[in-house]
């Protein structure tokens, strides 16, 4: 009968996944880790009642600009500020205050839990 391959070939695998693992070769398939992200609001505060105002956000991670961030935004108050469906412009609605929450969703970048988000005032005015 022959002797079993098997038991050389385990212990060979097993060493190798240690040696790899020494090397650091894990830290290569992990993310980056949480990256200091700036969310800025780029528009006017002051939105003239029953008119439409475009604004963006700019979102920057660790100082370089991120092109077409997945964001959630809302508003408030949707009486006094809505959105546009295509969510880069305001609707003045009624006179008033409102505030609008805009939140990065990326859990490539951020910690979902602690996700990103910046707050602008704005005023519908006449």
């Amino acid at each position: 009968m022959r002797p079993s391959r098997a038991a050389p070939r385990l212990a060979l695998a097993v060493l190798l996944a240690m040696a790899a693992m020494a090397c650091g070769l894990v830290d290569v398939f992990q993310s980056s880790g949480v990256e200091a992200v700036t969310l800025v609001y780029q528009g006017d505060a002051f939105v003239p009642l029953d008119s439409t105002v475009a604004f963006t956000v700019v979102v920057e991670v660790g100082g370089a600009t991120l092109s077409r961030p997945h964001l959630s935004i809302t508003s408030s108050d949707t009486s006094i500020v809505a959105l546009t469906p295509g969510r880069d412009s305001l609707i003045g609605r009624k006179t008033g205050n409102a505030t609008l929450t805009i939140r990065l969703e990326s859990s490539m970048l951020t910690d979902p839990a602690a996700a990103p988000t910046l707050t602008q005032p704005l005023h519908v005015r006449p």
